[in-house]
C-alpha cells in the first residue's frame, strides 16, 4: 500500500480550497467525500476581501467575480427605529484590491475551485462516495479506514469534514463552546425585493428585542434569515402560516412572493481544542463554527486552508520542520477565538439586546462610528476581516 501526501476528508469549500492550494505548491492530494456529489445546500454566502484576495493566488477570482454580486456597502437597522447605520467598503480601497463583500453562494464556489483542479491538470484525486470512518497514527502516517473497508495511507490528513467531523470525534478531540437560545429560519425569495424595501442596500443586519434579522441578496434570491425563539418547534416554524407572519412582519401587506427554500438550524459558538492530533489537521467547520452575523464561518475556513497549504507544501518539501504546524494550529486557533467568536457574537448579541437602554446605546455607537471617518475605518477593517488577516499573520496571497 502506497503512501500519499496529503488526504483531505471532505469536498465542502474548505476541502477542496486546502486541495487546490497544495497541490498548486506540488503536493499530490486526495479528496474523500462522503456524499456521491457535491452538496447544493444553501449555506454561506459571503467572500470578504482576504478571502477573494486568497482566490486571486488560487486563479479563480475572474469566475467568481462573475458569478457573484459585488456589495459594496451593508446597513445597520433597528427593526423599530429604522436606518441606523450605512458602512462603505470604499474606505478600504487603499487597504485591499477587492474593497466589497462579494455575495456568492457557497456552493457555486465549491464547483468552482473543483472545476479549476480539473482543468489545471492539478495532482489532486477527488473520490466522491468514499466516506471515512476512523483514523489510526504511526510514526510515519496517518490510516484512514472507508466505509467500504478501504484503507488509505497519507503522510498528512485534513479534517474538513464539517461541524459534526467524524475524524474530530475519532481523535476525541473536544467542541466545548455554546448554543444560543434562538435559531435561525432561512428564507431564499425569488423576487425583487428592493422594491419592497426601497433604500436598502445588498446586506441589511436588522437589529429587534424579539425577532432580529438579516436580509441579504445573492445572485439566484434574495434571502431572509430570522430568528426564531426557542418555544416556537422546528416544525411550527417551517410551516406555511408562520412563514407566512414573518414575510407580512417585514414586508406588509406584499404579492405572491415565490419561495425557493425554508430551513431552519441551530447557532453554535464552538472551537476544537486543538487543530493538530499529529498528523492530522483540523479545519473550517471540522475545526471552529460561529455565529453567521457577519458572514465570517466560511471565510475564516478558508483562510485555515490558504495558510495551511504554505505551511504544509514547505514541510513536505523539507524546507521547515512540523514545528511550523503547530505555529499554524496555534494561529488558526486564535484567530477563531479572538477575531471570529468575538466578532460574530457581538453581532448576535447586539442586534437580539432586549435593554431599552443597551439597544439605545448600541444606535448611539453606530451612529458615532459611521459619522467619524477613523473609527468607521477601523470599524470596516475588522468587519471586512482585514484585521483578522494581519493580526494573525496570514499571507494575502502566495510568496
Amino acid at each position: 500500500m502506497g503512501i500519499i501526501d496529503v488526504a483531505v476528508v471532505g469536498a465542502g469549500p474548505v476541502g477542496l480550497t486546502a486541495a487546490l492550494a497544495l497541490a498548486r505548491r506540488g503536493a499530490s492530494v486526495t479528496v474523500l467525500e462522503e456524499s456521491d456529489q457535491l452538496s447544493k445546500e444553501w449555506r454561506a454566502s459571503t467572500f470578504h476581501p482576504p478571502t477573494i484576495e486568497i482566490a486571486r493566488d488560487l486563479g479563480v477570482v475572474s469566475t467568481m467575480l462573475e458569478a457573484g454580486i459585488v456589495a459594496r456597502k451593508y446597513q445597520v437597522h433597528d427593526r423599530r427605529d429604522g436606518l441606523i447605520a450605512e458602512f462603505d467598503f470604499g474606505m478600504l480601497a487603499g487597504e485591499t484590491a477587492y474593497p466589497f463583500r462579494l455575495q456568492l453562494e457557497q456552493y457555486k464556489y465549491t464547483q468552482i475551485i473543483k472545476d479549476a483542479i480539473h482543468e489545471s491538470a492539478a495532482p489532486v484525486d477527488v473520490r466522491l462516495a468514499t466516506g471515512v470512518v476512523g483514523v489510526s497514527q504511526n510514526e510515519d502516517s496517518a490510516l484512514l479506514t472507508t466505509t467500504s473497508g478501504e484503507q488509505i495511507a497519507a503522510r498528512w490528513v485534513l479534517a474538513a469534514d464539517g461541524a459534526r467531523s467524524t475524524i474530530r470525534k475519532a481523535l476525541g478531540s473536544s467542541f466545548e463552546g455554546l448554543t444560543y437560545e434562538h435559531r435561525y429560519l432561512v428564507l431564499s425569495i425569488d423576487y425583487p425585493v428592493e422594491t419592497l424595501l426601497p433604500g436598502i442596500c445588498d446586506v441589511n443586519y436588522i437589529a429587534d428585542p424579539v425577532e432580529h434579522l438579516l436580509i441579504l441578496r445573492v445572485p439566484d434570491v434574495w434571502r431572509i434569515v430570522v430568528s426564531v425563539p426557542p418555544h416556537v418547534t422546528s416544525e411550527e416554524a417551517l410551516s406555511d402560516q408562520y412563514v407566512a407572519d414573518r414575510l407580512r412582519g417585514v414586508f406588509g401587506d406584499h404579492p405572491e412572493l415565490p419561495l425557493r427554500e425554508r430551513k431552519i438550524y441551530s447557532v453554535h459558538q464552538r472551537v476544537a481544542d486543538t487543530f493538530r492530533r499529529d498528523r492530522v489537521l483540523l479545519l473550517g467547520d471540522a475545526a471552529h463554527v460561529n455565529s453567521p452575523m457577519g458572514g465570517m464561518g466560511l471565510n475564516g475556513g478558508i483562510h485555515d486552508a490558504f495558510d495551511l497549504s504554505i505551511q504544509l507544501s514547505a514541510v513536505l518539501r523539507g524546507e521547515a520542520g512540523t514545528d511550523v504546524l503547530d505555529a499554524w494550529a496555534h494561529r488558526r486557533r486564535k484567530a477563531a477565538v479572538e477575531a471570529v467568536q468575538e466578532l460574530t457574537h457581538r453581532t448576535t448579541t447586539a442586534m437580539a439586546e432586549q435593554d431599552e437602554s443597551e439597544r439605545r446605546k448600541f444606535q448611539l455607537q453606530m451612529s458615532e462610528i459611521v459619522a467619524d471617518p477613523l473609527r468607521a475605518h477601523d470599524w470596516m477593517m475588522d468587519a471586512a476581516m482585514i484585521s483578522n488577516v494581519r493580526a494573525h499573520d496570514l499571507p494575502p496571497r502566495a510568496g
